[in-house]
């Protein structure tokens, strides 16, 4: 007999032979998502390992594995068929922002990556449009007025519609070739174990601190230092690898811009 298991949170099925599945089992774990949840029609019997005797075992399927993976979960916003659209991203927002430690420490990295491009695509847009929108309110008293005749017949609200297309295309580009730069520079460390996945996953989720950006002119550098801390402590987490090897992973590219620099400055003074 054939039995279908369906995850309640992320909807992955998977169908199993019923004499695989141990009687004293109770609860599996999704191999996706890592949520646990009750094998529906479940009949605990009395012996050892059951309910009655207070041990719960848990069925990850076949050839799946038990430790440590098992204690990480989905983010609030790759269960919000569960939480609803407006509380999966208010609860991420929230989680990102003020207590990435526990999120990042909990967060599957074995999940997929559209759920996070998703999130970091609709959050980092956002922010990027309100940070447009307050340099364009600046440039519109001063230099735009001078620029106006560049541009033609081309109006404001084309220039806007430009910018909703090309932002998004922006945007992914960027996240992913920050990335993978920054997740080479980690195994170079040895402080990426759990794969690229793990360091996408903290980048996507990190778009969280965009939101600073409806802060008016000063809201852009609040966001870009709040999001490099949450990165930091997201990597740490994700990887469980140290702080130390994650800071350096982010110095190496600014000390070689740096060496760069002054490269060039010695050679154009000789």
């Amino acid at each position: 007999m054939i039995v279908e298991l369906t995850c309640p949170y992320c909807r992955f099925s998977k169908e199993i032979p019923k004499e695989k599945i141990p009687k004293e089992v109770k609860w599996a774990t999704c191999p996706r998502c890592h949520q646990r949840f009750k094998i529906p029609g479940f009949n605990p019997k009395s012996g050892p390992g059951t309910a009655e005797s207070g041990e719960e075992k848990d069925y990850g399927g076949p050839g799946e594995g038990h430790g440590k993976d098992l204690n990480r979960h989905a983010s609030p916003w790759e269960n919000r068929s569960n939480l609803g659209l407006w509380q999966g991203i208010y609860q991420t927002l929230k989680a990102v922002l003020f207590s990435p430690e526990k999120l990042f420490r909990t967060l599957t990295y074995k999940g997929g990556i559209k759920e996070p491009l998703a999130f970091g695509l609709l959050v980092a847009c956002i922010g990027a449009m309100v940070g447009f929108f307050w340099e364009f309110l600046i440039l519109s008293g001063g230099l735009l007025s001078f620029a106006y005749p560049l541009f033609g017949q081309l109006t404001a609200a084309l220039i806007f519609l430009i910018i909703i297309v090309i932002i998004p295309v922006l945007v992914t580009l960027v996240m992913f070739i920050y990335s993978g730069i920054l997740h080479l520079l980690l195994r170079v460390l040895r402080a990426g174990q759990n794969g690229f996945e793990a360091t996408f996953r903290v980048v996507s989720y990190s778009q969280a601190a965009q939101v600073w950006a409806l802060i008016p002119f000063l809201g852009g550098l609040v966001a870009g230092i709040w999001q490099l801390i949450v990165q930091i402590i997201g990597l740490r987490e994700i990887h469980e690898t140290s702080y130390l090897r994650v800071i350096i992973a982010f110095m190496i590219p600014v000390a070689l811009i740096f060496f760069l620099v002054i490269g060039v400055a010695i050679f154009l003074l000789l």
